[in-house]
């Protein structure tokens, strides 16, 4: 009976409260109160109402893994000029970037579900429709402090109040929230004056992504940070060289394309899981990028590429040839990022690692178990190394100083890694300055070539095509008009 009591006492108290109470909390409206002084401090209905517009950043930054050498990482130069639409839904990206010894001018257009990609430097275009309005540019969205503060508007119900935390002496609010992903937003709003200062992203791979706003200008109809810096899990990835906001912006520019572009021509499909034997003895297996090649020896088998993948791509290849035969040896061409990981694999299938001199500290410190000395193979540097059938040589490149070149004298062909990888079919690829190096350290050692293969892609280059294009290749500059590039 006394239960039954407690029961109905509560039900008449909650049905006798008011029903503001029982939606909004002091809470809730804590927190509505800290959105609105953002959207104030960042222009208002200014923002929140603009039809369009145009978000300007200049940055560069290391990148770790990349770099000629294991120690000194690459730095890369990326512009950006996104403009948005929010009317019609549609977006146009302009992106320079220089990685290495190339330089990149694009321009994005996405309208409806097609998305045209027109590269500037040659004149052609393509279709890339999985860059969706969602999609499309969604990387520098996330480093712009003004469109974080008119996406929380839209956020009111999802938003948490965190409490509060200090930035450069400055008391911070921290509102967070959740996303379907996993992935947690924390915004750190300066108590003041309503400015985003700091936007923490806690992935659950990638780790901590952090974006530090700071150098404001207010004095336009919407504010935005003119510095921002991003560290992932600490480290340096990019910094501002030169940012700007634009309300509506030009938007007959923006979404002009170029009549006189000429598509790439067709692609390969490289979605789905395939294994191919390229040559007498020699497979290649995997889908997308991550794609490894094996050489069959009299009783076990040689392995370079992708080792994400490995036990999967292994598996398609014995399918194929009908050889079930161990895998003895992995070679891994040089120390970049997408050659080190899933080393674990190779290990775990019995193979021996083998690694240039320069590379074998870097390399082993991406395995996780332990490996013995008579599990690692070392290359001495600018050396000549017979693998069975296989020969490895130590060259140097525009993309490693020290780069594991894979020859196959019997077959006349070269195996290597990101020097010409292509997706199309036939058409003559984007030629760049690391191809040309490459293409002039293959002349220098003197050896009978008839075929190349970038482990990364399916398509095949005889040596003839490669130094017929090489030879015609010109350097790209920037084009007149394009204030983007203007300063290299």
């Amino acid at each position: 009976m006394k239960k039954v009591i407690l029961v109905i006492l509560a039900s008449t108290l909650l049905q006798a409260l008011p029903a503001a109470t029982q939606t909004t909390t002091p809470k809730d409206t804590f927190t509505q109160a800290i959105i609105e002084k953002v959207i104030a401090a960042y222009g208002g209905d200014v923002l929140l109402q603009a039809d369009s517009i145009k978000v300007i950043d200049y940055n560069k930054g290391p990148w770790p893994g990349e770099g000629e050498t294991p120690t000194i990482p690459e730095l890369w130069r990326i512009n950006e000029e996104l403009t948005i639409d929010f009317v019609g839904q549609r977006k146009s990206l302009l992106s320079y970037r220089v990685p290495r010894t190339t330089i990149d001018l694009e321009k994005w257009i996405q309208q409806g579900d097609q998305t045209i990609v027109f590269d500037i430097l040659h004149k052609k275009y393509s279709e890339q429709n999985w860059a969706t309005f969602a999609r499309l540019g969604a990387s520098l969205e996330r480093s712009s402090d003004t469109l974080h503060a008119r996406r929380l508007a839209s956020l009111k119900g999802e938003l948490d109040y965190a409490g509060d935390d200090y930035f450069r002496g400055r008391l911070q609010q921290k509102l967070t929230y959740v996303t379907d992903s996993g992935e947690r937003y924390t915004y750190f709003i300066d108590n003041a004056n309503g400015l985003i200062h700091k936007l923490l992203r806690q992935h659950p791979r990638a780790g901590d992504l952090l974006y530090v706003f700071a150098n404001h200008s207010t004095d336009s109809k919407v504010a935005f940070a003119r510095d921002m810096n991003f560290f992932v899990n600490g480290e340096l990835r990019l910094t501002s060289v030169h940012r700007a906001i634009e309300l509506d912006p030009d938007l007959e520019t923006a979404f002009q394309g170029f009549d006189d572009f000429t598509p790439w021509g067709e692609t390969i499909d490289a979605s789905e899981l395939t294994a191919k034997m390229i040559s007498d003895g020699v497979y290649q297996a995997g889908s997308g990028r991550a794609l490894t090649v094996f050489i069959e020896q009299p009783d076990h088998y040689i392995a370079m590429g992708s080792a994400d993948a490995l036990a999967e791509n292994f598996a398609a290849v014995k399918e194929l040839s009908q050889q079930a035969k161990p895998l003895n040896y992995f070679v891994v061409t040089h120390h970049h990022n997408a050659n080190v990981r899933g080393l674990d694999h190779a290990i775990a299938l019995g193979a021996t690692i083998v690694v240039a001199e320069q590379h074998r500290a870097t390399i082993l410190g991406h395995v996780a178990v332990d490996v013995t000395d008579s599990q690692v193979i070392v290359v001495p540097p600018r050396a000549t190394f017979s693998l069975g059938d296989l020969k490895l040589i130590d060259i140097a490149t525009a993309h490693a100083r020290h780069y594991l070149l894979a020859y196959l004298p019997a077959a006349k062909m070269v195996l290597a890694e990101d020097h010409y990888v292509t997706d199309l079919k036939t058409a003559k690829p984007r030629i760049y300055h690391d191809m040309v190096r490459f293409a002039d350290a293959l002349d220098e050692l003197n050896i009978a070539v008839e075929t190349l293969v970038d482990i990364r892609g399916w398509r095949q280059f005889s040596m003839e095509e490669l130094t017929q294009w090489t030879r015609d290749f010109t350097p790209k500059t920037c084009p007149p008009g394009y204030t983007i590039c203007v300063n290299g």
